[in-house]
């Protein structure tokens, strides 16, 4: 896996079990991009089981914050 380049920091809270904002916990994320031949993923974290390529034009469809959403198109037409 080769690193391409960070592509930015924003802040969100948490998503609660209701769905809205759980105000307990503010994350920080940063987004980096990178490029790999691989084509198998092997999820590690019990927590996200679950690992899979998506095409760039389908991630926004898939994400369930609006910050998430929001962050992805600002940058989606740089990668």
């Amino acid at each position: 896996m080769e690193l391409v380049r960070e592509l930015g920091t924003y802040e969100r809270y948490k998503i609660g079990k209701n769905g809205g904002d759980e105000k307990s916990e503010l994350k920080i994320i940063t987004m980096f991009l990178f490029k790999t031949s691989e084509s198998k993923l092997k999820p590690i974290d019990p927590e996200n089981p679950e690992a899979r390529w998506v095409d760039k034009d389908k991630v926004s469809d898939l994400l369930t914050h609006p910050k998430d959403k929001e962050f992805f198109s600002e940058i989606m037409k740089e990668i």
